[in-house]
């Protein structure tokens, strides 16, 4: 069992199936939070679902990195899953980043993340971006034209969220 240190007590993280990079019992050590954990229910209950994988949030060659400009600045957004399922034969791989709408870098991080889909979308079945909007997780399907052109414009990440281009998430 993996145990996780917050100050001075220890406790075991809970563990998960179908992670790509699993223990030899199946399971993978993870502390993922609400917004996370509903993904990780809806995603894996997909028809074709295979496994996931946790992209690590720091830096290194198993990390997809995505760069946005928030501030003249260069950043790095790491979105949090990768889902893979079977389609038609074939492996595909679907990008799901839930992200919170009260961080400044909201906006930013989705506009990186639609500039990505604009120029990546070949390689991915879905790239979506979940953000929970008046208790309700809502999806923007990155994909989508009219959604990068509205993020492209968009004042704050919210109203697309709240906007009729976003989607219930199930």
């Amino acid at each position: 069992m993996t145990r996780v240190r917050e100050g001075e007590k220890e406790a075991d993280l809970p563990v998960w199936k179908h992670h790509l990079l699993c223990d030899e019992s199946g399971n993978y050590p993870a502390l993922l939070n609400h917004w996370e954990t509903k993904v990780f229910e809806i995603e894996t209950k997909r028809e074709g679902f295979a496994f996931w994988y946790r992209n690590p949030q720091y830096t290194g060659q198993s990390s997809l990195g995505i760069a946005y400009v928030e501030a003249e600045q260069y950043k790095i957004v790491r979105p949090d899953f990768l889902f893979f399922a079977e389609q038609d034969g074939k492996m595909v791989v679907d990008l799901v980043d839930p992200h919170s709408l009260h961080l400044a870098d909201a906006l930013p991080k989705l506009e990186g993340l639609a500039l990505y889909a604009e120029h990546h979308s070949d390689a991915y079945r879905r790239i979506e971006s979940v953000a929970e909007v008046k208790g309700k997780l809502r999806v923007l399907d990155l994909k989508r034209q009219d959604v990068q052109d509205a993020v492209a414009t968009a004042e704050n990440a919210e109203t697309l969220f709240s906007s009729g281009l976003a989607d219930d998430y199930q």
